[in-house]
C-alpha cells in the first residue's frame, strides 16, 4: 500500500463535521434567494419595457387637440377669491 492509500484511509476514518450536515439546507437556501433575485429583476425590467412601449405608442398616436380649461386647475368655486368677487 502506498502512502496515498494509508493517508486516504486516515481521512475516511476521521469524523465528519456536523456543519456538514447542514450544507444542503444553505446551499438550496442560497439558489432560491438567487433565483428569487433574477425574477425579480425579469419583472422590473418587462415592466419598464412595458412603460417605454406604452409611452412611445402614446406618443405617436394622435390625441384630441388641447383646449385651455374654463377655470384654473385646482380653482374651486369655494376658493376666498371667487367668494370676494375677484
Amino acid at each position: 500500500m502506498s502512502d496515498l492509500d494509508q493517508l486516504l484511509g486516515a481521512v475516511r476514518a476521521m469524523p465528519t463535521d456536523a456543519r456538514l450536515a447542514d450544507m444542503d439546507a444553505a446551499v438550496m437556501g442560497g439558489l432560491a434567494r438567487r433565483r428569487d433575485r433574477a425574477m425579480a429583476r425579469r419583472s422590473l425590467m418587462l415592466a419598464g419595457l412595458l412603460a417605454i412601449g406604452i409611452g412611445w405608442a402614446g406618443s405617436i398616436v394622435p390625441g384630441a387637440p388641447a383646449q385651455a380649461a374654463p377655470l384654473p386647475i385646482g380653482m374651486s368655486d369655494y376658493a376666498p377669491s371667487r367668494l370676494l368677487g375677484q
